[in-house]
């Protein structure tokens, strides 16, 4: 018991990790963010990518600082939807690569907490997202500013997200 419980938590960490690395690399290679000037927040709730503004950081929440933070490096918008997707696809693509290496290896139980643990933190995004957005009346995390964006994009990267774990879940729970 104790073991799937640390497996669980280890590979919630990779899940995790794969969602904030999506958004940074994509901050940083594609839209062209300076490391200075992007950073990963883990230890706060819910977890996020902050870009300074002056000598400040901006979180997702403070919607009109984050947005002029970004403006700086992407004026017109061109890449704020592969930023913001960024997240759940790269964490559905860490999904799907660490359940099919635990099927391939016999471990169902990585396979296992991979697809609970996603499922999980997409979930969460969603409802905190969900509420954030309608207590603040702004966009606040990935699916609500992708929404805002692009309400087709974000209704695609929503398939591209649930398929796969539709599919993993019912083969693997």
């Amino acid at each position: 018991m104790l073991s799937g419980l640390a497996v669980f938590f280890a590979v919630s960490t990779a899940v995790i990790a794969a969602h904030k690395l999506g958004h940074y690399l994509t901050g940083r290679l594609l839209v062209g963010i300076p490391a200075a000037d992007i950073r990963l927040v883990v230890a706060s709730l819910p977890q996020y990518v902050a870009l300074r503004d002056g000598d400040r950081w901006a979180s997702p929440t403070d919607f009109e600082r984050y947005l002029t933070a970004y403006h700086r490096y992407d004026p017109e918008l061109a890449h704020a939807a592969p930023f913001l997707a960024a997240g759940e696809l790269a964490q559905t693509a860490g999904v799907v690569s660490i359940a099919g290496v635990g099927m391939v290896s016999g471990v169902d139980v990585v396979a296992q907490s991979a697809v609970l643990a996603s499922v999980m933190l997409v979930g969460y995004h969603l409802i905190a997202d969900l509420a954030l957005n309608f207590h603040m009346g702004h966009p606040t995390g990935d699916f609500s500013a992708l929404w805002y964006h692009s309400p087709m994009t974000a209704a695609v990267v929503g398939l591209l997200v649930a398929i796969p774990h539709a599919v993993l879940y019912a083969v693997l729970i």
